[in-house]
């Protein structure tokens, strides 16, 4: 039989954010924080000295190289304490998309962004819904074109977590656009391509913030690519 009960490191783990938690994340500051419609620095610090942000990316990397459940754990542990929602978002966000940044990106990426995001300096997060395209992803209308050494990226972005946080703090987004039609009308999820969109690149503009039921702390909103130029 499969033993699914966690381990005793697990178990000493969740002992430790929930006590991290109970002590940061009082009420008082998660009403605060859905007030100012932000999440303070200083717990973003408090979450990078244990080891939260990013907390899946490879020691090697700069990060806790914490598995998958590990990451859970926390999760559940900082959803307990902000009954928001807005920490735990960015908690995930960072967690899953800041893996996948980490894992395929350039040294020159991981050093400016990765490593950074990881110290709770600046935010990683994703942007492939569109107003036509969320779920379905395969009808996004973003473009991307190659011209010459360069890829020229065009389109609009809605529904992003952290729009706010990565214009204020700086950082990027895993960003998802057409490079090539469909080779036929059943097979329309292909001709897609994964970029690093730094936030502050040309051409790149935050355009919305969307007002939220919930997770007030960080932002819902969208940005407009026009003709950013990506290497």
């Amino acid at each position: 039989m499969v033993d699914f009960s966690f381990t005793e490191e697990q178990e000493l783990f969740r002992k430790a954010v929930r006590e991290w938690c109970m002590k940061n994340l009082p009420l008082e500051k998660i009403r605060e924080i859905d007030d100012k419609h932000e999440i303070p620095k200083e717990i973003l610090k408090g979450m990078a000295d244990l080891g939260l942000l990013l907390m899946t990316v490879p020691e090697e990397h700069g990060g806790v190289g914490a598995d998958w459940i590990m990451a859970c754990i926390a999760a559940e542990e900082l959803g307990y304490a902000d009954i928001s929602i807005a920490i735990p978002v960015l908690f995930l966000v960072e967690s899953s998309w800041g893996f996948v940044v980490d894992r395929y990106c350039t040294e020159q990426i991981r050093e400016q962004y990765v490593k950074r995001a990881i110290q709770g300096d600046i935010f990683i997060g994703i942007a492939t819904t569109e107003a036509g395209g969320g779920s379905d992803i395969a009808n996004i209308k973003s473009t991307g074109k190659k011209e010459g050494e360069n890829w020229i990226l065009n389109g609009e972005k809605l529904y992003t977590s952290g729009t706010e946080e990565a214009k204020k703090w700086g950082g990027g987004y895993f960003v998802l656009v057409r490079t090539s039609p469909p080779p036929t009308p059943e097979r329309h999820h292909l001709g897609m391509t994964a970029f690093f969109l730094p936030i502050d690149a040309p051409g790149v503009e935050v355009v919305k913030r969307f007002e939220d039921m919930g997770r007030m702390g960080i932002s819902t909103g969208g940005f407009v690519m026009n003709d950013v130029k990506l290497p």
